[in-house]
């Protein structure tokens, strides 16, 4: 589905993300129907595409915009943009890195502890790799990630995690 809009604005105070595109209603009852966990990829202006979510906020439903990717298609508040929201039929929502898949393909235990996590604790993971431009971090932070799983019977702490990346560097940079 496709229609224009103009980007706005939250309040600072109110999210960290501010940038975000209000989506009409009609579109987004549309949408409900077919993408039932209002997960969606979005393209804005025929050359940025992305994972993402409906969001409510009351009286409202939106899709937030990162500072990267307002810098990246060149645009303003107020600016008025052509998007294209589809279902995401992709497995979790948001593309895997091949760091990840590999690590969690030769390692079944941690596989495992990985499959249980909730969809949106496996985004969150995602993310995090994806911001990591470096392919030789991301495979460290990949392996890290999975021992922090198994030595935490599955439970995923974001704060001892950077503990765990920064002890893996400095113990492997010996």
């Amino acid at each position: 589905m496709k229609f224009t809009a103009n980007i706005s604005r939250f309040e600072e105070s109110e999210v960290f993300w501010t940038s975000i595109i209000i989506i009409p209603e009609i579109i987004y009852q549309e949408m409900t129907k077919i993408a039932s966990d209002k997960r969606i990829i979005c393209t804005i202006n025929n050359s940025l595409t992305f994972h993402c979510a409906m969001i409510p906020k009351k009286p409202f439903h939106y899709i937030m915009l990162s500072k990267d990717k307002i810098k990246a298609l060149k645009i303003n508040v107020n600016d008025e943009i052509l998007v294209e929201i589809v279902p995401d039929k992709s497995e979790f929502g948001m593309e895997i890195c091949e760091e990840l898949q590999e690590v969690l393909a030769s390692d079944d235990d941690g596989n495992l502890l990985f499959q249980k996590l909730t969809p949106g604790k496996k985004r969150s993971i995602f993310y995090m790799l994806s911001k990591t431009k470096n392919t030789q971090l991301k495979i460290e932070k990949s392996f890290v990630f999975v021992e922090h799983l198994k030595r935490n019977k599955g439970k995923f702490d974001f704060q001892i995690y950077q503990e765990d990346c920064k002890n893996f560097r400095d113990k492997n940079s010996l």
